[in-house]
């Protein structure tokens, strides 16, 4: 576990050192898009408009034509030092882009070597130890312990990240999940798999300690595998197994996730990058975030916390779990245990 939690920081710390050079390349090819197709402007009836009337360089307008005094251009020396910037600037692009693949390569290269160091005992088990169970992504993996699942669902989940971090992908980590679904597909399947076996057989009955702990642990996996499910089934299971989770063991960020994988996949229908889909939504919950209700509130006037005189809360929307990190002695003294 060690090794992986270290591969997730290298992979943290080249995507945060990585998206700068993807903006400049962004930009750059985005620039070069509105150079090639840039036409002379035209009015609605698509009739070209008259050239812009020449500026003028007084207070009444001469006449006619209008030059620019020779001693003043510098048009032409202007386009030569650009011309030189941009060279100078596409030269440094590629070898940043060159060095950022190569880093990639290292990170990729160090989870091949973490995979092959998996012993047998890191394999699932065969259908003859374990009872088959049939999910949308296919039979459910089982391990020897909850440990081992958990890991080796963390193990998938960088095999993602990494390959959405790839020096070729977008800045944008949601249109990255995008562009890289088809190659992480496999992956984000066998986190759906490895999850349905973490499931508890009855949802009725209280969870021990060690299987409550597993089932959060693999939250954050089903929430980087699910932005990207796309069928009606795996979506459905997601959800349900994330609030089910929440309920059996009172860890409410798995709702928030649930909420924040349903958020994704509209998002993506209304770009017209995925299939469409309906939120669901559990009315009763305290979370507005949770209970699908507005964000935008009016909440008054802010009450007097010492210097919080620009800061509007929306109480829906509280992070409790937080409060002992970021809360006051005032919030403390509020806050209602029991």
């Amino acid at each position: 576990m060690d090794h992986l939690i270290l591969l997730f920081a290298r992979l943290t710390d080249f995507a945060a050192r990585d998206r700068a050079r993807k903006i400049k390349v962004q930009a750059k090819a985005e620039g070069g898009k509105n150079k090639a197709t840039a036409q002379a402007p035209q009015n609605s009836n698509g009739q070209q408009l008259p050239p812009r009337p020449s500026p003028m360089y007084g207070m009444i307008p001469a006449p006619g034509p209008i030059h620019l005094p020779p001693a003043f251009d510098q048009s032409r020396q202007d386009l030569l030092n650009e011309a030189n910037r941009m060279v100078l600037e596409d030269v440094g692009l590629e070898a940043a882009t060159s060095a950022a693949e190569r880093e990639w390569s290292e990170i990729w290269a160090a989870l091949d070597l973490l995979e092959e160091a998996f012993g047998p005992d890191f394999q699932p088990l065969s259908a003859e130890q374990m009872t088959p169970l049939s999910t949308p992504f296919g039979p459910a993996l089982y391990y020897r312990t909850y440990s081992i699942a958990c890991l080796m669902s963390l193990f998938f989940t960088a095999r993602i990240f990494a390959a959405r971090v790839h020096p070729s992908m977008p800045p944008a980590a949601m249109v990255a999940a995008g562009v890289a679904a088809q190659r992480t597909a496999r992956w984000a399947n066998n986190i759906g798999r490895i999850s349905a076996g973490l499931q508890p057989v009855s949802t009725t009955a209280p969870l021990n300690p060690s299987h409550g702990a597993a089932l959060m642990d693999s939250c954050m996996s089903i929430f980087h595998a699910g932005v990207q499910y796309r069928e009606p089934a795996e979506r459905g299971w997601a959800i349900t197994n994330l609030r089910n989770t929440a309920r059996l063991t009172g860890w409410q960020t798995a709702a928030l996730i649930a909420s924040g994988c349903e958020r994704a996949w509209m998002a993506a229908a209304e770009m017209g990058k995925g299939p469409p889909y309906t939120r669901t939504m559990n009315t009763t919950a305290k979370d507005d975030r949770i209970a699908g209700r507005s964000r935008v509130v009016n909440q008054g006037p802010p009450k007097d916390n010492n210097d919080r005189r620009f800061i509007h809360v929306n109480p829906g929307t509280r992070v409790y779990w937080a409060i002992g990190i970021i809360g006051m002695e005032e919030d403390m003294q509020q806050l209602k245990v029991g």
